[in-house]
């Protein structure tokens, strides 16, 4: 080339191309989980995630959506027992620290889903939201109160 500038850029413009290419391929959060059947009468129920970082850098879980049902929402919560009492509380968000896993659980952290109607059989899809400004659609298996089969691994969209 004549002109070494050119080349320069050239191949920080096909680096940049492909580092962009190998970041937005690579999986960094493997996800599996399960939402409740709502119990009749009660538009509300909750759905529990394991979320693991194979990444280098924390994530931070800010919000979940529902995108396929029309006035429904889900709230990051945990459960706190104090005093032989248990109560929920509202999370602004969740930190997954690099190479970690957090387990959502009963009477632990959940997703509180709020305006629905869910029946076992049916799928969910739920729509994870990071302070980075990426985003995760994974779609969940709805089971019976009865009949938690957490071992089931769901897959991203």
């Amino acid at each position: 080339m004549k002109n070494p500038l050119i080349a320069v850029w050239i191949i920080f413009g096909t680096a940049l191309l492909c580092a962009t290419q190998a970041r937005s391929t690579t999986p960094v959060l493997t996800v599996a989980g399960y939402a409740r059947e709502t119990l009749p009468g009660a538009p509300m129920s909750a759905a529990y995630l394991s979320l693991h970082n194979t990444g280098m850098q924390a994530m931070l879980l800010t919000e979940v959506t529902l995108p396929e049902v029309e006035g429904a929402s889900a709230d990051l919560h945990s459960t706190e027992h104090r005093g032989g009492v248990s109560r929920m509380r509202r999370l602004q968000h969740l930190a997954i620290e690099a190479g970690e896993q957090l387990e959502m659980a009963p009477g632990g952290v959940h997703l509180m889903l709020n305006g629905l109607r869910l029946q076992a059989g049916e799928t969910l899809l739920l729509r994870l939201l990071f302070a980075d400004a990426s985003h995760l659609d994974i779609r969940v298996p709805v089971i019976r109160m009865d009949g938690v089969n957490k071992a089931q691994h769901q897959h991203h969209e």
